[in-house]
């Protein structure tokens, strides 16, 4: 991915507003995916439940926010979650499509008036959004927003022609009206991740724990597909009976080939935040390290690896370190790959490894780091880290 292109219009802010129908969404579906699936007063679980939805059961979409589907249900506003639906886009409503659909692959994706980043934002897309695509523009899509026609950078979207978007190489088992036949399966770590789809690349919904049984509907790729809560989730099969049970008490540790890759997209996002920040003058504070605009050291690498799959959610850099050191996953400079955090003090022979921390960058390769210690941020050599911490251990 070369560093010019990354220059993105993916932002880490959550905001988003719903997308209005405005003569596009009420001809527009979601088919249930899951066997049973709660309708809620607002897009999140927080909300109380109107009703269930059964699988198969296709309903027409008014709206959507933060990946929920705003539908009709019982003469209300109902909301479903996007993950255990397949969106299809209707008619446009009298503005010619282009009969496919995209959906937001990035953490918060910009809507611009024009296709370029010198046009003016519009507002934000969350990820898993669903939008029609009325024209391609080589690297931008045109869109329909708020009831106008704006653009998307493409690069941050998956295509459907169909109006349904693939999850990533995952099955969701039989097609057709019945499902499979559910089997069952005992967790064999201390926690283990629930996630939106089959791979370490999607949301995080939840955990089980050791000893837990669970049933399953399908497998793909060395997932499963479980029954969870509202709807359906993704598990790990390695750290199940049904996959020989691992017993590591890193609880659902990456397997080394999932730890490459999310390490790399780790590395992958430290770049684009790199080119980001310098390109648009953020600036370090330690007060502000939240916000769109600012970062320190830590919540740098926090920004990395929640687009990965592991949120550190906004602890320190001796934070960080601890919860790596303590579940195992420290490894020696000689082996750094890239996404590994390296710690540092001003010390350099105080403390047991994690102790006295007060820094943390990032590895983009063994040899490479970018360092969000100051303004502007920086791209240094590996330097001499007290500890380099392999995150992948707590996915």
């Amino acid at each position: 991915m070369d560093i010019a292109s990354i220059v993105a219009d993916a932002r880490d802010s959550n905001s988003a507003g719903v997308l209005k129908s405005k003569g596009r969404f009420p001809m527009s579906t979601a088919k249930v995916t899951a066997n049973s699936l709660n309708v809620r007063l607002g897009p999140g679980t927080g909300y109380d439940k109107l009703g269930v939805l059964q699988s198969g059961q296709v309903v027409s979409v008014t709206g959507q926010k933060d990946g929920w589907y705003a539908i009709n249900y019982s003469g209300k506003t109902g909301y479903i979650s996007g993950a255990y639906v397949n969106y299809t886009p209707g008619a446009s409503g009298g503005a010619a499509g282009s009969g496919q659909a995209a959906k937001v692959t990035c953490q918060t994706l910009n809507v611009r008036s024009g296709a370029g980043t010198t046009h003016a934002i519009l507002g934000t897309l969350s990820q898993g959004a669903m939008v029609d695509v009325l024209g391609d523009d080589g690297s931008w899509l045109k869109i329909s927003y708020k009831g106008k026609a704006a653009y998307i950078s493409k690069k941050y979207t998956s295509i459907s022609s169909s109006g349904s978007t693939s999850s990533g190489g995952t099955s969701s088992g039989a097609s057709g009206g019945s499902a499979a036949a559910p089997k069952t399966t005992t967790v064999t770590c201390d926690s283990l991740n629930v996630r939106s789809g089959g791979g370490t690349q999607f949301a995080k919904i939840g955990t089980v724990t050791r000893g837990q049984t669970v049933s399953y509907t399908s497998e793909s790729n060395g997932w499963l597909k479980i029954n969870y809560k509202d709807g359906t989730g993704w598990i790990s099969k390695s750290y199940t009976s049904a996959g020989g049970g691992s017993t590591s008490s890193g609880g659902g540790g990456a397997s080394s080939a999932q730890a490459s890759s999310m390490g790399k997209a780790a590395a992958d996002r430290a770049m684009s935040l790199y080119s980001q920040y310098v390109s648009e003058k953020w600036s370090y504070s330690q007060n502000k390290r939240s916000s769109n605009g600012h970062y320190d050291c830590s919540s740098f690498t926090h920004r990395c690896w929640a687009s990965a799959g592991v949120d550190f959610k906004w602890a320190n850099s001796v934070a960080q370190a601890k919860r790596i050191f303590d579940a195992g996953g420290e490894v020696k400079v000689s082996q750094i790959q890239p996404g590994d955090l390296l710690f540092y003090h001003n010390n350099w022979n105080s403390g047991p490894r994690w102790r006295n921390i007060n820094h943390v960058a990032i590895a983009t390769s063994a040899s490479n780091r970018v360092d969000a210690g100051g303004t502007p941020v920086k791209q240094k050599g590996i330097g001499s880290p007290v500890m380099v911490g392999r995150p992948t251990v707590l996915a």
